[in-house]
């Protein structure tokens, strides 16, 4: 008798809040689904708990701290050039940002992290630290891989080591998967060619 391999269902999340959609959306006309996100992380924990399901949360490294000034002292030592300068959170998005996490849910999210760091069958991947774009112009590898260690070098000081990364709006590169596996990522989600 042969045996057959079972399929696999992957559920991978992107935990980016306004991050994700600050150069596309403003607060104003998207906030409210990025303050659900409060509300639907704790709620998917105990569905996946409740049934065995393992998931993927995609984590910009933004997330993980507790206010804005922990976060500007925690900046990678460079930033992406962009040759569209909306794309890059470094260039002026700050001054948007609240003080801390108690009262900026669009921005802050450490709660929710450790949250899911107290189910451990649950990943908490990187989704890059600043939501960067691989295949944007203007951007270069060193900006990348500069990107990738913050967000490492983040997640290892909370006792979390990325193994897998999301490459915000499946923008990768293959000569930047060595980079990734540099930093330790073994994994990574990219799109299938169909």
């Amino acid at each position: 008798m042969n045996q057959i391999d079972n399929g696999k269902f992957v559920i991978s999340l992107d935990f980016e809040l306004q991050w994700g959609v600050r150069d596309k959306r403003s607060i104003e006309e998207y906030g409210q689904n990025i303050v659900n996100v409060h509300k639907v992380i704790p709620r998917l924990l105990d569905v996946f708990n409740n049934n065995g399901i393992k998931a993927t949360f995609a984590t910009l490294g933004f997330l993980f701290f507790e206010s804005k000034e922990t976060l500007l002292q925690n900046l990678p030592e460079i930033f992406p050039e962009y040759t569209n300068k909306n794309l890059s959170p470094y260039n002026g998005y700050f001054e948007k940002l609240g003080t801390d996490a108690k009262t900026d849910f669009f921005h802050f999210a450490p709660q929710l992290i450790k949250l899911i760091k107290q189910y451990p069958e649950q990943e908490i991947a990187s989704h890059t630290f600043s939501h960067y774009y691989c295949l944007e112009p203007g951007q270069k590898i060193d900006e990348f891989k500069a990107d990738i260690i913050t967000a490492q070098k983040v997640a290892l000081e909370q006792g979390i080591q990325l193994k897998s990364l999301v490459f915000p709006r499946n923008q990768y590169r293959d000569d930047y998967l060595e980079v990734c596996k540099e930093a330790g990522i073994i994994s990574y989600r990219g799109n299938e060619h169909s």
